[in-house]
């Protein structure tokens, strides 16, 4: 049996394993059309941040080779390309109201490749910081705190469009409903 893999698992911390894991069942479930619940959508962010939050505390106590200075040039980094990054994927994320008037959303093609590159920034990130003396529960514990902000903003800027697309949707028609007084002036003339 070959296990060439093996060590590279054995490297990997396990943040990074489940980052990776629930990045790809978001992306693969949000290719398709899906109906726009705004609370829905704040949901998975919310509860990756307090899983990373709380995977991140030992981290914490993990000295910093580099200072103080290397670990938070690193954290404000990661946070700018985090943010930066979620809002430019929460933009080519499509919004579309069906003709039933349903409002719908979906990733693209270029939200994937967004992703991709979250994904890439996000390592070299942790290469460098680790280069730097960094300490390594930003490098390393952080990931799945800053995936799950990184959902947040990207989210808050789909829910964005889709309150504007629900602001543009038509409105269906009702008929007028009759009351006994608008009855009245139909009959008397």
């Amino acid at each position: 049996m070959d296990t060439t893999l093996d060590p590279v698992l054995d490297t990997v911390p396990p943040q990074v394993l489940v980052g990776l894991a629930t990045l790809t069942v978001i992306v693969l479930l949000r290719l398709r059309p899906r109906p726009a619940r705004t609370g829905r959508l704040l949901i998975v962010p919310v509860v990756v941040m307090l899983v990373g939050a709380f995977l991140l505390v030992p981290w914490l106590a993990l000295p910093s080779p580099g200072g103080a200075i290397a670990t938070i040039a690193v954290l404000a980094v990661d946070l700018v390309l985090t943010v930066g990054l979620g809002v430019a994927r929460g933009a080519t994320v499509e919004v579309t109201t069906d003709p039933t008037g349903s409002v719908r959303f979906r990733y693209t093609g270029v939200t994937v490749a967004l992703w991709a590159v979250s994904v890439a920034l996000r390592f070299e990130l942790a290469d460098a910081g680790a280069r730097v003396g960094a300490s390594p529960g930003v490098t390393e514990g952080s990931i799945l705190l800053a995936l799950g902000l990184s959902l947040l903003v990207q989210h808050l800027v789909v829910v964005h469009a889709i309150g504007r697309a629900r602001a543009r949707r038509p409105q269906p028609l009702t008929e007028p409903s009759i009351t006994p007084d608008t009855k009245n002036r139909c009959t008397n003339g």
